[in-house]
């Protein structure tokens, strides 16, 4: 017959505590501290490169704003379908309290909301009376901020942002 050996149970000590509660919290700070890494590797979370500047402007901003809001105009932004070689068609809707507005001078500014460098500029040609087109190459699928800027020949610029979303 074959006689079974048994082993003493193992015993827990304070010293076998410690370790494994220094153990325990090494890994879960070790991680931590790679999440931080990688949080702080991937996007500084910098959105401006003239904080200071823009705060000290921001009185002008609100008047600019409420005279904007005055004139009343309005603006639609849409993007068209994607076209052989890539481009698309931009394009804005203006409105004014008396209906659609002719013969403005637009300019739209796409950029990402998530990422830097990612930026195309294009100048807007009216179509039909309020209506205005562009064609862009978008470098990237996605959501992107649509920064229009209108100015009409008495002067009088509206800006707006919009977003749009570029898919297939």
């Amino acid at each position: 017959m074959t006689e079974v050996v048994q082993k003493a149970p193992r015993r827990i000590t304070g010293w076998t505590v410690f370790y494994g509660m220094v153990a325990f919290f090494g890994v879960i700070i070790a991680v931590n501290l790679t999440f931080v890494y990688f949080a702080l590797d991937s996007w500084p979370g910098l959105t401006t490169q003239h904080a200071y500047e823009e705060g000290i402007a921001y009185n002008k901003t609100l008047e600019q704003a409420a005279a904007q809001n005055e004139m009343g105009w309005t603006s639609r932004v849409g993007l068209g379908a994607p076209m052989p070689k890539g481009g698309r068609v931009l394009g804005v809707v203006m409105q004014g309290p008396d209906g659609p507005l002719t013969g403005l001078d637009i300019h739209a500014k796409l950029s990402r909301p998530i990422g830097e460098g990612l930026i195309v500029e294009t100048g807007l040609n009216e179509e039909q009376a309020g209506r205005y087109g562009g064609l862009v190459k978008l470098p990237a699928l996605g959501r992107w901020e649509v920064e229009i800027t209108a100015k009409d020949g008495a002067g009088r610029t509206y800006r707006m942002i919009h977003e749009i979303q570029a898919g297939n």
